[in-house]
């Protein structure tokens, strides 16, 4: 009887051992992302930005872990008649539950929190009047053309909502053919006073690498 309650108590172990190891201590994601900008108002319209992003994950246990969120998005269309190029940076963490982590597919939510840094430029062309210095080798000359690179820049409050699913191919190899978050940011604008965009969302797809054993 001994026996056999030892035989049954090591077998367990194994398979709880055995179990625990389909489980990554940690994870990391590199994919392309293309966020959806908001209109603001009737000025500027909602757009689409393409870039990139990259996920560190550390899981503690059944499913719960800590996840940073980095990358970037651009675009360069015309607004109105003007080329604006328009960038986005992020850096949040947050809370992240996947479930299912021993099966195949592997769905996830997440709510992370941090910081972006947008950047809007658009090129400015003029004809020089009549420069305040008549003699100097930088200021053009009176009637020539010049052109200019006019910036603005704001750093702001960030936050993505939401969840992805995780496909397992390989032992550290899953397949995330889509993740939709809502991406809260206020982008900067060229125009004073119309910073009101904030309400934007976020795709992404890559591959998800997994490390370790819990």
């Amino acid at each position: 009887m001994k026996k056999t309650i030892t035989v049954i108590a090591t077998s367990l172990c194994f398979a709880f051992v055995a179990g625990a190891t389909d489980v990554p201590q940690s994870e990391v994601f590199l994919g392309y992302s293309l966020v959806r900008l908001s209109s603001n108002g009737n000025i500027i319209p909602s757009r689409d930005l393409n870039g990139g992003s990259g996920q560190f994950v550390y899981n503690f246990s059944k499913g719960f872990g800590v996840a940073f969120d980095a990358g970037a998005v651009t675009n360069n269309g015309a607004i109105n008649q003007t080329i604006l190029d328009t960038t986005v940076a992020h850096l949040v963490v947050g809370p992240r539950y996947k479930f299912n982590q021993h099966s195949k597919f592997q769905p996830y939510l997440q709510a992370l929190f941090g910081g972006a840094y947008t950047t809007t430029s658009t090129q400015i062309f003029a004809t020089v009047a009549s420069p305040s210095i008549a003699v100097n080798p930088i200021i053009p000359t009176p009637g020539e053309a010049i052109s200019a690179r006019l910036v603005a820049s704001r750093r702001s409050f960030a936050m993505l909502a939401g969840g992805g699913l995780d496909w397992k191919v390989s032992k550290h190899m899953q397949v995330r053919p889509v993740a939709f978050d809502y991406f809260m940011v206020q982008p900067e604008s060229l125009i004073e006073g119309r910073t009101r965009e904030r309400n934007n969302w976020r795709y992404s797809a890559g591959f998800n690498f997994t490390f370790g054993a819990q």
